[in-house]
């Protein structure tokens, strides 16, 4: 029996075994040090699934490139669910603003002084604050859902499986859906 182990495999098989041993530790003790060790763990590892994937995704299905990059996702969110990144990029931009508008001649002089400058510094933080707080609250949304531990253990589950298969057999999970699908499997199974 051949084994096929490639990036893809070894990628499936960290994110899905962080994504259980997060999960059974959470179950456990969601205050306790370990939980919080593998949050750490999970975030650094999804941090080596996106580079892995920003590497080799090519190479990859397209059902295993989701699969890898929504585990990725889930590991990368989880300590960061309650961090108000919005607010620091919004109040960034202001300050940048600001200092960059006491820096203009010409015909935009007018921006550089008094009131209209700070209308267009607060003008321009609003604008981000309210771009970023969207974005960051879709990625909440969605951080939530995949890492309530029911979700994150079933996506957990489907990359340890679709991982073992990949190493045993070379097919993926999405093959036998489409055969199931196709009605092939239930063809064969009665003609037995």
């Amino acid at each position: 029996m051949e084994f096929n182990f490639g990036v893809a495999e070894a990628v499936l098989l960290a994110a899905g075994l962080i994504a259980l041993l997060i999960v059974a530790a959470y179950r456990k003790d969601k205050d306790s040090g370990k939980y919080k060790a593998l949050m750490v763990l999970g975030f650094l590892i999804g941090v080596g699934v996106v580079a892995a994937g920003a590497l080799y995704y090519k190479e990859w299905s397209t059902f295993d490139a989701a699969l890898i990059f929504v585990a990725a996702f889930a590991l990368i969110i989880r300590p960061f669910r309650k961090v108000e990144i919005a607010i620091i990029a919004a109040i960034i931009v202001m300050i940048s603003t600001y200092l960059y508008l006491g820096t203009l001649t010409g015909d935009w002089e007018v921006l550089a002084d008094g009131t209209p400058r700070i209308v267009v510094t607060i003008v321009a933080g609003a604008f981000v604050y309210m771009i970023l707080n969207f974005i960051e609250k879709l990625a909440d949304l969605v951080g939530f859902i995949l890492n309530l531990w029911p979700v994150l253990a079933l996506l957990g589950i489907i990359c340890l499986a679709e991982a073992v298969l990949l190493i045993v057999n070379g097919t993926s999970l999405f093959d036998y859906i489409e055969e199931y699908r196709a009605g092939e499997a239930l063809i064969a199974a009665f003609k037995c």
